[in-house]
């Protein structure tokens, strides 16, 4: 008889359980459908951050304020590709330079100086900024850079060269704390004029091509107290690199050229 009630006792229990699941399941069901609610940080979380606001950035794809510079000088290390120099491995430094003013609340002119003494990059374009969400970024954008180089040793050797390309480009920002930045930048490698000169034989290519492509992915963020940094790796894939002029490279193929950026936020 007792065995009746305790398996009488066991089937309402697991009817309720049955039940009790059952409604579960149908209160998420309805309510499925319903976006999440936005998580909202405090204004003293390190996650907080101000609409509208404006950190200390290079790459970040959000413009200056209109009437406003941002400045920053560091170092471009560009690595050899092995086709070009056989075993050894050259990185080749170049002091950077960066300069940006701001326009309107969204367009912004950029500057860049990058040297090594025997040969230069001077560069200027615009970029046009749009704030997707609180934390996303994206900006199109052209540059024009003309680069120049010369190599003279005394009757021996005396060599110099020019050109200009163009590189437009996409970045896309995404701000995960008030203070640290990511950026990812997709470019296009443009020629648009080529002219090198060995003693009195002068070689010019003035057709306008796609050169290759580049990826540039930079993260911005504090150094010491209120300094900040951009540090970053650029892969660039085309048949020719300004810096490595003097080479004089017969390889009609594109070529991979990593560069490591590094640079202080003045």
């Amino acid at each position: 008889m007792y065995s009746q009630y305790i398996r009488l006792y066991t089937w309402v229990v697991c009817l309720l359980l049955i039940s009790l699941s059952a409604d579960a399941q149908r209160q998420r069901t309805r309510y499925s459908h319903l976006p999440r609610p936005k998580r909202v940080f405090a204004p003293e979380h390190p996650r907080y951050v101000q609409p509208d606001a404006r950190q200390p950035a290079i790459y970040f794809p959000q413009a200056p304020l209109p009437g406003k510079t941002r400045k920053s000088i560091g170092l471009v290390f560009t690595t050899t590709p092995p086709e070009l120099t056989e075993e050894i491995r050259v990185s080749v430094p170049a002091i950077d330079f960066n300069i940006q003013r701001g326009l309107t609340k969204r367009l912004y002119a950029i500057g860049r100086i990058q040297t090594q003494i025997v040969q230069s990059n001077v560069g200027a374009g615009l970029r046009w900024s749009s704030q997707l969400t609180d934390r996303l970024f994206i900006a199109p954008g052209i540059d024009i850079t003309g680069w120049f180089g010369a190599l003279a040793i005394k009757d021996v050797f005396n060599s110099q060269a020019y050109g200009v390309q163009a590189f437009p480009s996409v970045s896309v920002g995404y701000r995960f704390t008030r203070d640290v930045q990511l950026t990812v930048k997709s470019e296009a490698i443009m020629d648009l004029y080529y002219r090198s000169q060995v003693g009195n034989l002068a070689v010019t290519y003035d057709r306008r091509r796609v050169n290759g492509v580049a990826f540039t992915f930079m993260l911005e963020q504090p150094f010491y107290k209120q300094q900040h940094v951009s540090v970053g790796f650029r892969a660039a894939y085309s048949n020719f690199n300004w810096q490595l002029w003097s080479l004089y490279d017969t390889f009609d193929r594109n070529l991979f050229y990593p560069q490591f950026i590094f640079g202080f936020i003045l």
